[in-house]
């Protein structure tokens, strides 16, 4: 009995299990959805959305447009498709009444085309499209036929969407704008107010300025350009109309050492396409440096200045003493430089300045050259001051020439421009001094020790004892400055230049000794007579001297041969011989 009734509950739970999960089964089913855009198309990587209340799924549509959502259970069921976090298809499905559900995307492809005034149409303008609703913000640059183009824009009707507004911009000024709604409208023109701005910069000459600068501005917005030429192309500007101002600021530079100066501003308004030639605050500047004759100085370096910048540049003078500083800037605005400084050089010798102001075309100048007074004064060995020296002055750097004779005092005196120069001394007609120096103001001393200088002249033997009692004669360049007995003190001569001294010494009417000395300056002669020794207040030949010697050496050694042999023969020692 027992056992029967365990069967019978076993039996009757198995039964209504089996009951309750056979709906179950039957009502997990999968869901199918396609999604596919407004032409029928297949559209893959598209967001899907199933939701019911307290449940939500998302599945990624695969390349045929498919989504599939297994194991779903009955019920009412809303499927979405989603680009950008935005729902653009929706519907309602009850499931599994419905298992297969087909999406349309209600999205569109956008093209913004923008041409300028004149239907032309413009490159790089930046696009942007916003929905009234304020979900939608994409922005691209357009390219060389002026478009852009924008994939999956919503229509207007997707709720939030609203209506659009496409804006072409250059930097953040709004040159175009346009209202539209999708589908209604996928292609968009955008009409922008732009204009060309072409400018050509000249001197006051009229000749195109080189490397320069050209800005223009108006509010935030600002645009530069270099001409190297001189000439600029702005092109596909916003028009007056449309910057904050309602006019542009043209602005031109040019930069010097790191330092921009304006050499134009000026307000204008540019409305349509516009050349605009603009005439620069530049100038010519013409310095002619001449000496106090009148004469033009060649070869001087000018370093020029003005208060904005120092020592921008070094000009030097050509044949007509001229240096030409052209597109100098205006000392006054816009400019506003300032006084020009120029600084006149021979080398690195500094000779005087010069101050102008440009504030014309043309402004020339003539620098007059205050030569310096250098004075020399020139005197011998001895310090005596010595007239009739013929002093050279050869100007290093500029090659010219000057000449002068010393007077009575030694004193010569030239009117020269400060710096080195090469000095030639010519005394007698004889080059007796050269050298380099600076010359300028002030008083210079110069000694001369190859004039008037002192020459001493010794005789002496062949071991170099000083002889006396001779006859000397001596000649220079030929010319005889001595003729006498030399004693043992020497003679002293004074010569008058560098030259050639000839000297005779003689005994007894004969010719001892000749020598040819070239001087340049004082010195102390030993003439030497080589074959000579002086013995008791005579001259006596050292060949006679030697013969003498080596004869008492040749007895003295006989003598003592013969000591010895006469020892060894008495059978005595040998001792040594005393002399």
């Amino acid at each position: 009995m027992g056992r029967a009734l365990k069967s019978l509950t076993l039996f009757i739970v198995l039964t209504l299990l089996v009951a309750y999960l056979i709906p179950a089964i039957h009502a997990q089913q999968d869901l199918y959805v396609r999604v596919v855009d407004a032409d029928g198309r297949p559209r893959g990587n598209v967001e899907v959305r199933v939701i019911k209340e307290g449940f939500s799924r998302i599945f990624v549509t695969n390349s045929t447009g498919h989504a599939v959502f297994k194991g779903l259970i009955s019920g009412t069921y809303t499927v979405e498709a989603l680009i950008k976090d935005i729902v653009v298809a929706r519907k309602v499905v009850e499931f599994p009444k419905e298992s297969y559900v087909e999406l349309t995307l209600e999205v569109s492809s956008l093209d913004v085309i923008v041409r300028d005034v004149k239907e032309k149409p413009v490159q790089g303008i930046m696009v942007r499209v916003k929905d009234s609703g304020g979900r939608i913000n994409l922005s691209g640059t357009t390219d060389e036929f002026g478009r852009v183009s924008f994939a999956d824009v919503p229509f207007s009707s997707v709720e939030g969407i609203g209506n659009y507004t496409a804006e072409a911009f250059v930097d953040s000024i709004p040159v175009a704008s346009s209202q539209f709604s999708i589908p209604e409208k996928t292609t968009v023109e955008l009409s922008a107010k732009l204009v060309n701005l072409n400018i050509t910069v000249t001197n006051l000459e009229g000749k195109k300025v080189p490397q320069v600068q050209v800005r223009i501005r108006s509010g935030n917005f600002s645009k530069s350009l270099t001409g190297t030429e001189g000439s600029v192309a702005f092109q596909n500007i916003p028009s007056s109309d449309l910057v904050p101002t309602r006019y542009y600021t043209i602005e031109v530079t040019r930069t010097v050492m790191a330092t921009p100066i304006t050499i134009y501003k000026e307000n204008r308004s540019v409305t349509n396409d516009m050349a605009l030639d603009v005439v620069a605050s530049l100038g010519t500047l013409k310095l002619r440096v001449v000496d106090d004759d009148g004469k033009p100085v060649e070869g001087l370096n000018v370093m020029i200045s003005h208060e904005l910048i120092a020592n921008f540049t070094i000009l030097r003078t050509n044949a007509n003493g001229t240096i030409t500083l052209t597109n100098a800037p205006f000392s006054t605005p816009p400019s506003n430089v300032g006084d020009y400084t120029l600084m006149v050089f021979k080398g690195n010798s500094y000779i005087g300045k010069f101050i102008t102001r440009i504030t014309s075309a043309l402004v020339e100048e003539t620098f007059v050259v205050k030569p310096s007074k250098a004075v020399l004064t020139v005197t011998d060995y001895e310090g005596t001051p010595l007239a009739g020296v013929v002093l050279k002055a050869k100007d290093v750097i500029l090659d010219v020439e000057y000449e002068a004779t010393t007077e009575k005092d030694g004193r010569v005196e030239l009117k020269i421009l400060p710096g080195p120069y090469e000095l030639t001394f010519n005394y007698m007609g004889k080059p007796v001094h050269s050298s380099v120096m600076n010359l300028g103001e002030g008083v210079i001393n110069i000694r001369l020790n190859s004039v008037n200088y002192p020459v001493t002249v010794y005789v002496v033997d062949s071991i170099g004892t000083r002889i006396g009692g001779l006859k000397l004669q001596a000649s220079f360049n030929g010319k005889s400055v001595f003729e006498g007995t030399v004693d043992r003190e020497g003679i002293r001569l004074t010569l008058p230049h560098p030259g050639e001294l000839t000297v005779s010494v003689f005994t007894d009417g004969n010719l001892l000794q000749k020598r040819n000395i070239p001087l340049t300056g004082p010195e102390e002669l030993r003439i030497r007579i080589s074959d000579k020794l002086a013995i008791g207040g005579s001259l006596i030949d050292v060949a006679l001297v030697v013969q003498t010697i080596t004869l008492v050496i040749f007895i003295a050694s006989l003598l003592g041969l013969l000591y010895i042999l006469v020892s060894w023969w008495k059978g005595k020692p040998i001792e040594k011989p005393k002399f």
